[in-house]
């Protein structure tokens, strides 16, 4: 799902989904743990400090090719 990058004061946001945020009954002002992997591109969201990812370097390398392969057809299935 494709979500809007926002200014909230100095600094910027993403939403949580509605659908998303009930089905792990997320509240408003609950900590949450964020972990970004620039080399990868992808931001984790997590109600756990340590998350087990479970994915792999090659993975990681595998999927940032795809991606830029497919983007175009990934973003089109992102608007449906």
């Amino acid at each position: 799902m494709q979500q809007t990058v926002i200014k909230v004061g100095n600094s910027l946001a993403v939403t949580v989904p509605s659908t998303f945020a009930k089905e792990r009954k997320l509240k408003a002002g609950q900590k949450v743990f964020v972990q970004a992997d620039s080399d990868s591109d992808i931001m984790q969201v997590s109600t756990e400090q340590n998350p087990d990812t479970s994915m792999s370097p090659e993975f990681l390398s595998w999927l940032k090719k795809f991606n830029a392969k497919y983007k175009k057809g990934l973003t089109e299935l992102a608007k449906k």
